[in-house]
């Protein structure tokens, strides 16, 4: 292990097992009229998240500096090979069939933005500023394309946050939101297809497309409702079993939890995320430098806004996209981005400051104040 690593953080892996055991739980009672075929699929992506996780901490801080670009200029080569090579599902071309499961570039498109973005924003240079809003929006350009339009503005929803958080100018980053209203409001009368934009009128009118647009958000509100406090019991829920609710074993999954263990274990499920997202943000704290607290910015608001959208559209808070949610939902890609993703916050606190050395800057900072 390098000698950089002063300490390795054991909560975050701890929640993502325990979480995932939970996605396998709900999983299996989703797919069990398939035997255990789609859990053994998902057990191998798990136990291969965790290793990545740790082997992300391994890698020298200077290395994965350097590796920035190139891993950027690898993803941009795979999202416009999918466009070309991958597999056609839905109506979109997104996935590369790897013979166990299928691998989505646009996953790893949200690890690579996230550290060029932290890298870029170091500088207050408007040319770096720049290339970085072009870099991220051709990754936006190529995922809308697939077509993902949910996955293409939480890239650029991504990068607007850290920018949020970043030590550029306030009036850099009103500039930034003018362009992003303008481009949004030409995207949706001009850019989007009749599907996508009936998805957006099904959320502000649900009744009106219950029989379209709206009928898996519906479905999904009734079924949880129907959970109650307690559930109506695991592999005993009609909603799961016979499929009322489409993708629940993908985007719909904690209609599911929400079904079987009711109240309770929806709010277990909620709080486990919390955990996490707690624990992110005190490593934050902790951040050697900005680049690694950016980092950490970038990290969690991608685990909480997969959470928060994830959920809220299997309740009808928020319009439907195909995000999944973290760890829970059917799929490789997004467990691999995740784990990667977290093993940047561990490798962040492995070369971060401790708790002790924080208070310590903050009894010296005290006494220069008062002398």
């Amino acid at each position: 292990m390098p000698w950089e690593n002063k300490r390795i953080d054991f909560v975050v892996p701890l929640l993502t097992a325990v979480i995932m055991i939970l996605g396998l739980i709900a999983l299996y009672s989703t797919t069990s009229d398939y035997g255990m075929s789609y859990v053994k699929k998902q057990v191998i992506w798990d136990i291969v998240g965790l290793m990545v996780l740790f082997l992300t901490v391994l890698i020298r801080e200077r290395d994965i500096r350097r590796f920035i670009w190139p891993l950027y200029g690898s993803v941009l080569v795979l999202l416009v090979a999918v466009l070309i090579f991958g597999t056609i599902s839905g109506g979109a071309r997104r996935w590369f069939s790897l013979g166990i499961g299928y691998f989505q570039p646009s996953e790893l498109a949200k690890v690579a933005l996230i550290l060029l973005s932290a890298y870029l924003l170091l500088a207050r240079s408007k040319a770096k500023l720049f290339i970085l809003a072009a870099a991220v929006g051709l990754f936006a350009v190529l995922v809308a394309v697939e077509p993902d339009l949910g996955t293409a503005v939480l890239l650029v929803s991504i990068w607007f946050t850290m920018l949020i958080f970043s030590k550029h100018s306030v009036r850099s980053v009103f500039v930034v939101i003018l362009i992003i209203v303008a481009i949004a409001i030409f995207v949706y009368f001009f850019g989007l297809k009749t599907y996508q934009r009936e998805r957006i009128l099904s959320f502000l009118n649900p009744q009106g497309h219950k029989q379209s647009a709206a009928y898996n958000v519906l479905q999904s509100i009734h079924v949880i409702g129907s959970g109650g406090i307690l559930g109506r019991g695991y592999l005993k829920a009609p909603g799961t079993r016979w499929k009322y609710v489409p993708k629940n074993h993908t985007d719909f999954v904690f209609s599911a939890i929400g079904e079987q263990f009711g109240f309770v274990g929806a709010s277990l499920c909620i709080i486990l995320y919390m955990l996490m997202s707690l624990r992110i943000l005190h490593i934050i704290r902790l951040s050697k430098d900005e680049f690694w607290a950016l980092v950490g910015v970038g990290v969690l608001f991608n685990f909480v806004i997969h959470v928060f959208i994830n959920i809220g559209m299997t309740m009808g808070l928020v319009p439907v996209t195909g995000i999944p949610l973290p760890f829970i939902s059917y799929g490789g890609s997004s467990t691999l981005s995740f784990c990667i993703q977290l093993g940047l916050v561990m490798k962040s606190y492995a070369v971060g400051k401790s708790g002790v050395e924080m208070e310590v800057k903050k009894c010296q900072q005290r006494r220069k104040e008062n002398y």
